[in-house]
């Protein structure tokens, strides 16, 4: 086999893995994002958008605040595509009878195609997570973090609360 033959035969191996490669990465990076309908009858009440830790021990763990919602309305609540704006951050949908999985940052952590729902007048909490650690040392000082969801309601589609507090050692 000449030279040129053996660069030819390169070329095609590394051209079919570069597309089989890139066709596998946008396969797997394609979004089940939940798209919601919206439904009028769906009501999100939210009494509380921020919360304040004030100070948050470095080595004393994960610290978590529940935000109350509740559905006013006459139809189910839809709540999908949670997300926070930092990774030392998780946040869920917990409800009388069930707890959703822990969603993270958006864009770094995995997109996942769960939706939960609040019968109309059931209570739920939207409850953040925070890990004080999470960014080492360095870490102390103020934090500001965001967690957010979409709903069916027409008024409240997407949704942002947050909380801040400071880390000391």
């Amino acid at each position: 086999m000449n030279t040129t033959t053996k660069i030819v035969i390169a070329i095609v191996i590394f051209s079919a893995v570069l597309v089989g490669g890139a066709a596998y990465f946008l396969a797997g990076s394609s979004s089940s994002k939940p798209v919601l309908e919206k439904t009028t009858g769906a009501k999100l009440e939210t009494p509380e958008l921020s919360f304040d830790f004030k100070d948050i021990a470095f080595g004393g763990g994960i610290v978590t605040h529940a935000f109350p919602i509740k559905n006013l309305g006459d139809k189910d609540l839809q709540i999908a595509n949670m997300a926070t704006s930092c990774m030392c951050t998780k946040v869920f949908l917990k409800t009388q009878s069930s707890e959703g999985p822990r969603a993270g940052m958006k864009g770094m952590s995995k997109q996942n195609s769960w939706t939960g729902t609040l019968k109309p007048g059931e209570v739920g909490e939207i409850v953040a997570e925070f890990d004080p650690a999470f960014h080492g040392p360095s870490g102390v000082g103020p934090v500001d973090r965001v967690v957010s969801f979409e709903t069916n309601d027409p008024d409240k589609p997407y949704i942002e609360l947050s909380f801040k507090g400071i880390v000391k050692k």
